[in-house]
């Protein structure tokens, strides 16, 4: 049973206790202070305390005051040997723990953590940076608390989660706003990509949009997994892998959730790819860099290739050697749009055309949760629907519009076009 024995005085001169009590393992324990950090000045306050242990011990739920000694660093090593996630996630966790994380809560012990210290923190770092950013810190912070209180570190998560309850002022649920294309903006988008880089940004604009594929997956296309001639299926794409940095090296691996998966396409797109390929008789993969190797989707390539077929450039003259340059003008209603804008346009425009729910998660690589997952099912029916409303699309988006202005005024001009 639970005791208190005295230690002596404190350095105010009162007298000082320590609770008593048996560990799971039949092994005595002391404790000296509360979960506050506050030391025990009566016998009363620590044998209760230890007999509350003690109780703990027995329903199960005990948490041992010591184990919470663990820094936050400390436990951020064991924490990242126990995580088993893809390499960029990983590298994404470990950026979040040393630039935001660890400085502020590095040597703080994961006992010593407080909802109240975190939520003034987590404040003052949405003042400092992005949005999406302090969710994914707050994120990686929850989830490796998580982790702490699973290993009995300690008996909650300091860090609130999004839905949890918190006083303060009503703040409408803020949403991330995607920038979406009609078929006719993605045309022209394809088209400023064939003034401005040639024939393989034309596809792959045009493959983005009119697949879902995410840009890793499109840069780590083998030739040998596009089926370009109609054998009674429909053409079709095979995604296996995707291309990616990892450590600074360039690699192949798994697709985002493991979601491997066949795609049919529209007669158009394999039509453009099957020219594409044959202009590049030697290549392994569908999509290269400008010289013919591995096509490389890095900072430079959203700078000096996306923003500008989407933004317009203005034109240049020939200097230091450089050669001349046309003006390109933006598409007007895209401003802002990222590549994976098309991928948002694609699941938009299944959507619009009424297809199931399950061809559409399917061919985005997502799975259908609970009981419809279970039950529903992709047939080629639905995926023949699919590529009839794309080439429909296509074919509408090749229309002449003459009723509205598709470009905005070139970059540097004053003037309207």
């Amino acid at each position: 049973m639970a005791f208190a024995e005295k230690r002596g005085k404190g350095p105010d001169g009162k007298p000082r206790y320590r609770g008593r009590y048996k560990l799971p393992n039949g092994k005595w324990a002391s404790v000296s202070k509360d979960e506050h950090g506050q030391p025990f000045t009566t016998v009363r306050a620590a044998r209760e305390y230890a007999q509350a242990l003690e109780v703990d011990v027995r329903r199960k739920t005990f948490v041992n005051p010591r184990d919470g000694r663990i820094t936050v660093e400390e436990w951020s090593v064991l924490w990242l040997e126990s995580i088993d996630v893809g390499p960029l996630s990983e590298k994404e966790y470990r950026l979040r723990l040393k630039n935001q994380i660890l400085p502020e809560w590095g040597s703080v012990a994961v006992g010593d953590l407080s909802p109240v210290g975190i939520a003034t923190w987590e404040k003052s770092l949405r003042k400092r940076i992005s949005k999406n950013y302090a969710d994914g810190v707050l994120s990686t912070f929850r989830t490796m608390m998580e982790d702490a209180v699973a290993s009995r570190i300690r008996g909650d998560n300091p860090v609130a989660s999004r839905t949890s309850g918190r006083r303060g002022r009503y703040r409408p649920k803020e949403r991330d706003v995607k920038v979406i294309a009609t078929p006719r903006q993605v045309l022209l988008v394809a088209r400023n990509a064939l003034e401005m880089r040639g024939p393989n940004e034309h596809a792959l604009v045009l493959t983005a949009a009119y697949t879902g594929l995410r840009i890793g997956e499109l840069a780590g296309l083998h030739r040998d997994e596009v089926q370009l001639v109609d054998r009674g299926d429909g053409a079709r794409i095979g995604v296996a892998k995707q291309s990616q940095y990892v450590d600074g090296v360039f690699t192949e691996i798994d697709p985002k959730y493991d979601s491997g998966r066949g795609l049919i396409i529209p007669p158009f797109l394999a039509e453009l790819l099957a020219d594409l390929i044959s202009s590049r008789p030697h290549s392994e993969w569908v999509f290269t860099a400008p010289k013919g190797g591995r096509l490389l989707r890095g900072g430079e390539w959203y700078t000096e290739t996306w923003h500008p077929i989407v933004n317009g450039r203005p034109p240049r003259g020939v200097i230091r050697g450089a050669k001349a340059r046309t003006g390109i003008r933006p598409v007007l209603g895209l401003e802002g749009m990222v590549p994976h804008g098309l991928r948002h346009s694609h699941k938009v425009w299944l959507d619009e055309d009424g297809h199931p729910r399950v061809a559409v998660e399917g061919r985005m690589g997502h799975e259908l949760p609970g009981v419809e997952g279970t039950y529903s099912h992709v047939t080629p029916a639905m995926e023949k629907a699919i590529a009839d409303s794309l080439q429909a699309r296509w074919e509408a988006s090749l229309r002449p519009v003459i009723d509205r202005r598709e470009y905005g005024p070139m970059p540097g001009s004053l003037t309207p076009p």
